[in-house]
């Protein structure tokens, strides 16, 4: 169970430990959860139909890779900006915007049956992503600060990535079994879902006035480019968030290609309907939640994190590689994925809590956006790359091509164990060694 920590280490009382905050930590808690959960609940109703609908309308791999990579790139392109739009005029209007832009997107998607418009279609996903990429998290953070919530937020990021993996299980789910009768609809159905977030929601989101006072509009041009010149300095001086964002965009330039691949694999290898595809969801979302369980119950000290990532990193580049061998083999696939899903389960959310905690509130926004600039970098490359892997040499073997590339994270978080002794050393004041006890 979390629990909610003071800056003295008790449990919280019933009351904000900092006069800028209306709510208590377990209030702002409640609020964070619930914003997570409203949106995975609109964002999951394509999860493993995406790819078959696409493929239903006559796209070969490629083209499926290169529509999602068209959103990948957009969001490479806009992130930054959107993410200092979210710390110049706050996190809630931005979210309010991006869910509705979003909805667009997915109507567009509904009465889409051409490529040309798909790829409109994610390009305003794309823009509508990047503004709520960031704010949920920056709001959140930032209001669990200003409500007394002090210590390691590990434990909190992956109980908001169990609760978003169960709101993901339970719309994609829904959406699988509502493609079977028309392959379009749940775009209608997600549509609706970010209309509500955009509506209700958001309205959870209470910031303090103070912080975002509406600028004038001739100067909001001025202060976005201001945030967004001092972010990427800020994203590319500071080490360690380097570090985990070109790690994340690794992993993305990896991964982006297989959750499009693994629904079509099995939808064809079982061949009982669209159906099928929401309960394989459903067994990976499980591992997931279970992957962060156990992370949450056997989480250690700041100076273990680059030691455990470098672990989950060969075992994520191996489970890949395995899937990739297994050719028809479809309980022996399911096995091999669903471990794999549960290593990812355990990773994301920590590298998440990591990443939070290298950043001020001032930035958060505009610093998580640049990690997300870098993981769809990554991920567009991958995608066009796998794509024409795919095409060629079949899924499985993009999925070994998957699991080496996996592997490419590796110096990364190696080279975060040296900036942690650093960081020591600079702290205790001892040239070559750490703090003795």
């Amino acid at each position: 169970m979390l629990t909610v920590q003071t800056a003295g280490g008790a449990p919280s009382s019933n009351q904000p430990l900092q006069t800028g905050s209306l709510f208590t930590p377990r209030q702002v808690l409640k609020r964070y959860c619930g914003v997570w959960s409203g949106y995975a609940l609109a964002s999951g109703f394509l999860f493993g139909v995406y790819p078959i609908f696409l493929h239903t309308r006559g796209l070969n791999q490629f083209q499926i890779d290169s529509v999602l990579a068209v959103y990948f790139t957009v969001t490479f392109l806009t992130d930054v900006p959107t993410g200092a739009f979210a710390d110049t005029l706050g996190r809630r209007r931005s979210f309010m915007l991006g869910c509705s832009v979003r909805a667009l997107a997915f109507l567009v998607y509904f009465f889409a049956y051409h490529y040309p418009m798909f790829l409109l279609a994610e390009f305003i996903d794309g823009i509508g992503t990047t503004f709520c990429n960031g704010s949920i998290d920056a709001w959140g953070v930032d209001a669990l600060d200003d409500a007394g919530y002090t210590g390691l937020k590990d434990r909190l990021f992956w109980r908001i990535s169990q609760l978003m993996n169960l709101g993901f299980m339970v719309s994609a789910v829904i959406g699988a079994y509502v493609a079977d009768v028309d392959i379009a609809w749940p775009w209608l159905l997600g549509a609706v879902g970010y209309l509500i977030n955009a509506v209700f929601v958001a309205r959870l989101m209470h910031e303090r006035p103070q912080r975002h006072a509406a600028p004038k509009l001739a100067e909001i041009p001025a202060l976005i480019g201001k945030r967004v010149i001092a972010g990427l300095r800020l994203g590319f001086g500071l080490r360690t968030l380097l570090l985990l964002s070109l790690a994340n965009g690794i992993f993305f330039a990896a991964w982006a290609p297989y959750w499009l691949e693994w629904p079509q694999f099995f939808n064809e290898s079982y061949g009982v309907g669209v159906w099928v595809v929401g309960w394989v969801y459903a067994v990976f979302t499980i591992a997931r939640m279970i992957g962060a369980e156990l992370m949450i119950q056997t989480a250690g000290s700041r100076e273990g994190r680059p030691n455990r990532l470098v672990v989950m990193t060969v075992a994520l580049a191996v489970l890949m590689y395995a899937g990739g061998c297994t050719g028809h083999h479809n309980t022996l696939a399911l096995i091999i994925f669903a471990t794999l899903n549960a290593c990812m389960g355990a990773v994301l959310p920590f590298v998440q809590s990591w990443v939070n905690e290298e950043i001020e509130a001032d930035q958060r926004a505009t610093l998580l956006s640049f990690r997300s600039t870098l993981e769809t970098l990554g991920g567009s490359i991958g995608l066009l790359v796998t794509g024409a892997i795919a095409d060629r040499g079949g899924i499985p073997s993009a999925w070994r091509f998957a699991g080496i590339l996996t592997l490419a994270a590796l110096p990364c978080y190696l080279a975060l164990r040296k900036v942690r002794s650093s960081d020591e050393r600079e702290l205790t004041g001892t040239p070559g060694a750490p703090e003795q006890a």
